[in-house]
């Protein structure tokens, strides 16, 4: 029997693919947003990326914990160290979906904006439910991009930046 040589490919920069990639399961407690900081920091170099992929990710994980009775959380941070472009993915247990506090308006990636303050329901809001539900209005102004899919378990909250963290990008 005889096997066939591995086949080589030239080195190109072309296909120079060179990303970081975390996943791991942290528990669905206070501590988690800590934790998930933690692990973007050891991936990321670039200090704007991190710095707001940090509050992002803090915002997506205290989300999950606080509105869902899920005992673990997955946590997939990918960044492409070549572009800086940074991609986070929190999944929790609940296939339930709310919107932001203050997104978008028929946006159905991204939510509704149920909840915001208008209307009749806004304003039988106490003034302590107006002071929380902001993380996914936050991951929706300073993100990229990013959505919410359900996967019949649970559902995926992710996240995009650019290379280029800040308003400009």
């Amino acid at each position: 029997m005889t096997s066939a040589a591995p086949r080589s490919r030239p080195h190109s920069q072309e296909y120079v693919v060179s990303p970081q990639i975390i996943d791991i399961s942290l528990p669905s407690t206070l501590q988690a947003a800590g934790q998930a900081r933690r692990a973007l920091s050891t991936c990321v170099s670039d200090r704007d990326v991190a710095d707001e992929g940090s509050l992002l990710l803090s915002e997506a994980v205290a989300n999950a914990v606080e509105h869902t009775e899920s005992d673990r959380l997955r946590l997939v941070i990918r960044h492409d160290t070549a572009t800086g472009a940074l991609m986070c993915t929190v999944r929790d247990a609940s296939a339930e979906v709310a919107g932001p506090a203050a997104g978008p308006a028929g946006d159905p990636g991204a939510g509704s904006a149920a909840g915001s303050g208008a209307g009749p329901a806004g304003a039988a809001m106490d003034s302590a439910a107006r002071e929380s539900g902001r993380g996914l209005g936050i991951i929706d102004a300073l993100s990229a991009a990013w959505g919410i899919s359900t996967d019949g378990f649970g559902k995926w909250l992710w996240f995009c930046l650019d290379g280029a963290a800040g308003p400009d990008r």
